[in-house]
């Protein structure tokens, strides 16, 4: 009918428009270390969702909390196909902890509850296969990782093998390429080199599961 078509167009358009913020996202993949705050691009998104949102209580109040989810269902898409975009062939841990707090700022604002009645946790689900993702490189928990694979209760349920293994291969490539320039390796770079080839030779042997 005409007020769903209505309500559809809404979140289309809100949609577009994020997609806006998102093309401008720029991120350098071999930095060494992160700027230690958000990116402008995505402080400029949150900016604007905020302020999107603060409009929107003309609206029904499913209609808000629909396009809010819709939102910030689209923003984490967005940033996970960036993650796993194929033609980024090296990532670093620096802007891994880049993304990491952009990604931060995405579940602040959806922690913060844009709409009314959105407190309940769900905006924030939205971004968990980020996070998991996110803890997973930035906490080297693969031990964790590896022990629960294939369990329903893993705290990484989320990461699937094939991502994991995508993910620490980009990560290997960036050391790769630091190493090359600097040729002298220090030994915690060799055990880091070490332990990142370990762990994917154990990722490459798991069957099973989720892949």
């Amino acid at each position: 009918d005409a007020r769903s078509d209505a309500e559809q167009h809404i979140y289309e358009q809100l949609n577009l428009k994020i997609d806006e913020f998102l093309d401008l996202a720029s991120y350098d993949w071999n930095i060494m270390e992160s700027k230690g705050q958000a990116s402008s691009y995505l402080m400029d998104l949150v900016a604007f969702l905020q302020s999107t949102f603060m409009s929107f209580t003309n609206l029904p109040g499913k209609v808000a909390k629909t396009a809010c989810m819709s939102a910030c269902q689209h923003i984490a898409v967005r940033l996970k196909a960036l993650l796993e975009d194929n033609e980024i062939r090296q990532i670093s841990m620096g802007a891994l902890q880049q993304f990491n707090l952009d990604v931060m700022q995405c579940e602040q604002f959806a922690a913060s509850e844009p709409v009314p009645d959105s407190n309940d946790g769900t905006l924030q689900m939205a971004f968990s296969d980020l996070r998991q993702i996110l803890d997973l490189f930035i906490n080297w928990d693969w031990s964790v990782y590896l022990a629960d694979y294939g369990k329903q209760q893993s705290r990484y349920l989320r990461v699937p093998r094939t991502t994991a293994v995508n993910m620490l291969e980009k990560l290997n490539n960036a050391d790769k390429k630091k190493n090359n320039l600097f040729t002298s390796l220090k030994k915690n770079e060799r055990d880091k080199k070490k332990l990142i080839e370990t762990v994917l030779k154990q990722l490459k042997v798991l069957e099973n599961g989720t892949s």
